[in-house]
């Protein structure tokens, strides 16, 4: 794996696209981040509408003891969900995040950083990279929850939990954005990629 501070993304238009690439159609920037958005608002309401209906068809005795959340557990669980959210992609890249082709960049300015393949993955590892994140950080917590009780999961550890759920599924809009769009214009057994700066699939 590569590490890479402030990398710029490459385009050259002079190049000829290759006969075996298709672009995959993106809506514009501005579109595709008020999607992403509301994507985000959206998944979080699944999980908590699971756990509010588990809670009432199996009550149990409430682990409330009188403690407060501190209002700044926000930050380790932001850099929590972000570090494992990145991870997550990381691991399902081929040759399992390990390979030259991995890169973990970096923009100190805009304290953010990311992970990223130069190169094609298969269309199903693919949806299963970008998803990773929103089953192993929303979903599975979801379900430890559910099963919370059999543990005495104090009520710290389980607001801790239903943080790391909420802030992940803000954050998960632009994945299943992206898979949804994927999904439905990348036939399978095809392999995607990008290409010149701009995502594409090939046969």
């Amino acid at each position: 794996m590569k590490l890479r501070i402030n990398p710029k993304p490459h385009s050259d238009h002079s190049q000829v696209v290759p006969a075996d690439i298709q672009f995959i159609q993106q809506p514009q920037k501005r579109v595709g981040v008020i999607l992403s958005i509301i994507a985000g608002l959206i998944i979080p309401v699944v999980p908590f509408i699971i756990l509010t209906v588990e809670s009432y068809l199996f009550p149990r005795r409430s682990t409330y003891n009188g403690e407060s959340i501190p209002w700044w557990i926000i930050f380790p669980v932001l850099i929590i969900c972000i570090v494992f959210h990145e991870l997550l992609h990381l691991i399902w890249h081929p040759g399992w995040g390990l390979s030259e082709q991995s890169s973990l960049n970096i923009w100190p300015k805009k304290v953010q950083f990311g992970v990223h393949y130069d190169g094609f993955m298969y269309r199903s590892r693919w949806l299963v990279m970008r998803l990773a994140p929103l089953v192993g950080l929303t979903l599975l917590p979801t379900i430890f929850l559910m099963a919370a009780h059999f543990f005495r999961l104090p009520y710290f550890w389980q607001q801790f939990v239903i943080l790391l759920i909420l802030i992940n599924s803000l954050g998960s809009g632009g994945d299943f954005l992206a898979s949804v769009i994927v999904y439905r214009q990348v036939p399978a057994h095809s392999e995607i990629g990008i290409w010149n700066g701009r995502a594409c699939w090939r046969a």
